[in-house]
């Protein structure tokens, strides 16, 4: 790969280089991650250490936190409100740990209310979808 860079010299007589061709460094090791991305705070970076950064402890802790969220929750979120009211502070606890991923498009419909406003309304968010599909297919054909 070459850019046609050179070596240049300054008034100052000091020497600035630019390379002919870029040769590139090391690849530097990938960090290790969370299940999100994140960046984790680990010790043992080795791969033996990285691979087992998932261990079946973690897999029955998160599986435990599944069974008390669908508990807390009921059948398509019926005990909801209820366990809200009754214990509070357990909730907010529980979710300052984390929702699980399987469970959280419920528990946020949950927690806005806009589960509730779904039941009340059946079939309104059919219909907005609908209007909305149909407006752009028509924004489309006039385009095109």
């Amino acid at each position: 790969m070459n850019f046609g860079l050179q070596k240049l010299v300054g008034d100052s007589g000091m020497e600035r280089k630019r390379i002919d061709d870029y040769e590139p460094g090391p690849i530097p090791s990938p960090k290790p991650v969370d299940r999100f991305g994140f960046i984790k705070q680990e010790f043992n970076t080795s791969p033996e250490g990285l691979s087992k950064s998932r261990t079946a402890n973690d897999h029955e802790r998160e599986e435990r936190r599944v069974r008390k969220w669908r508990k807390m929750i009921g059948i398509g979120g019926s005990d909801w409100k209820h366990y809200v009211r009754r214990k509070p502070n357990v909730v907010k606890r529980r979710i300052r740990k984390g929702i699980p991923d399987c469970l959280r498009g419920l528990v946020w419909q949950l927690i806005s209310g806009s589960r509730d406003l779904l039941l009340m309304n059946p079939g309104v968010y059919e219909v907005y979808l609908f209007l909305i599909f149909s407006s752009q297919k028509v924004t489309l054909v006039r385009f095109f």
